[in-house]
């Protein structure tokens, strides 16, 4: 069957393999929604979108803790080899007092300090803490997004692989239809009945349907193969598909999905989009209050001792105190325009994400018209070919039996077993191409 290729062709250069499979390490058995489930927790898309959300949490509270009291600690030790040395200058105590060189300080040196920091008012504080919030709500919305991309994959995967099935099933059906012609065809040649462009006919379509039957297998095996991939299964597994592809027509809702309402308010690539939007305001206000002062507190106490013998543990040796307590009030006074850069900046980016939210109401109303549409001329087309399906199969079913009885030629047989494969690859896209459109429109009114 010439069928449109669904596999990309990246997996096509990396799951295609060659030589004996290995014995399947589990068996699986998925209804679609199992499948779609199943993805949502093991495919490897979703899980590495879901510790971008770990990932988004852990950055808020790490934000968050920069306001909180922060206590650090140090200690020093020095041992001056050779202590540094003053010049004091001739007259520097008295006029007759000559040149002197000293050296001050002990040998050994051991310092150790606390400092507690609180910050008490930064406006680029606050506003952080709200946009990391954002930030991890944005996070969120991006993880439901790949959601039901993954979803959508699933669907086409497991879409891909019933209809190949039901190809392969036609295709080895025709194929011992046409054998068995083919043995009575050769003994009624072979009883001086008719010619051997008789025969020679039907080998050629027996020879057609057993490319077509290796053709389609591979391309079940490969479709096997990406769903697995999928899923997050590795290739040694084995799937069993439990819905059919009956099944599946049947509960396409036609005329709900074309008349269900659309809102580009619940569409998830808009939500995205209005939370960028919240960030960039506040990325604007943020940067804005880079012109207010801010204030911290701090308290630190240090103990120095001076030795000029080892004895730092001494409890009867004196370490010298120091504590301070103060506050510190930054005030920005002049950046040379750099602050003014950052605040256009964001001003400008502000006005881009505006852009794009614009941009998106009327795209995303366009796409579902355009979807619709889509889906409606699937459904129609869908429709015919199905018909055009019973038509080919009855014509080359009556063609077969009139052959049979000697009452047709060899030719008017193999136009007839042409006309039915082309039109049963065209029913199989069809169905393919409708089951697409459907994902795709569902994908869009989705609101969750």
């Amino acid at each position: 069957m010439n069928k449109r290729n669904t596999i990309p062709l990246l997996f096509l250069l990396s799951f295609l393999c060659i030589g004996p499979k290995p014995f399947a390490q589990a068996i699986y058995r998925f209804d679609l929604k199992d499948a779609q489930a199943y993805a949502f927790e093991h495919n490897y898309d979703l899980i590495h979108a879901y510790k971008d959300i770990e990932i988004a949490k852990k950055e808020v509270r790490e934000y968050l803790s920069t306001g909180f009291p922060q206590l650090s600690g140090s200690i020093a030790y020095n041992d001056y080899l050779a202590r540094p040395t003053f010049i004091i200058p001739e007259g520097a105590f008295g006029p007759d007092s000559p040149q002197q060189k000293v050296q001050f300080g002990t040998k050994y040196n051991a310092y150790g300090e606390m400092i507690l920091n609180q910050l008490i008012f930064d406006g680029r504080y606050i506003l952080g803490v709200k946009a990391s919030k954002l930030l991890v709500d944005k996070t969120q919305k991006q993880y439901r997004k790949k959601e039901l991309d993954i979803k959508q994959e699933v669907s086409t995967a497991y879409y891909t692989i019933l209809i190949t099935k039901a190809n392969n099933a036609i295709l080895d059906t025709t194929l011992k239809a046409m054998r068995k012609m083919l043995t009575h065809t050769r003994a009624t040649y072979e009883a001086g009945f008719l010619e051997d462009i008789d025969v020679e006919q039907l080998e050629l379509i027996v020879a057609d349907l057993e490319a077509s039957v290796i053709t389609s297998e591979n391309q079940t095996e490969l479709a096997y193969s990406y769903l697995k991939f999928i899923l997050g299964l590795t290739l040694n597994d084995s799937i069993v598909l439990t819905d059919t592809l009956n099944s599946i027509i049947q509960e396409v809702n036609y005329f709900a999905l074309l008349n269900e309402d659309f809102n580009y308010r619940d569409n998830i690539n808009y939500r995205i989009i209005k939370t960028q939007e919240e960030l960039a305001v506040m990325k604007l206000k943020a940067t804005k209050s880079e012109y207010y002062p801010s204030m911290n507190a701090f308290l630190t106490y240090q103990a120095q001792a001076q030795r000029n013998e080892w004895n730092f543990f001494d409890p009867g040796k004196i370490w010298y105190p120091t504590s301070i307590l103060g506050v510190e009030l930054n005030i920005p006074i002049w950046s040379s325009g750099n602050r003014s850069s950052r605040v256009q900046k964001a001003q400008l980016t502000l006005e881009q994400v505006q852009i794009l939210d614009k941009q998106l109401r009327t795209g995303l109303t366009i796409q579902a018209r355009q979807s619709r549409t889509d889906f409606h001329n699937a459904y129609l087309m869908y429709a015919n070919k199905k018909n055009s399906l019973e038509t080919a199969e009855k014509i080359y079913r009556q063609t077969g039996i009139k052959y049979s009885e000697g009452l047709s030629t060899s030719m008017e047989l193999l136009q007839a077993h042409n006309q039915f494969l082309t039109t049963e690859s065209d029913y199989m896209l069809a169905i393919l191409d409708l089951l697409e459109k459907k994902e795709s429109l569902e994908k869009l009114l989705t609101t969750e």
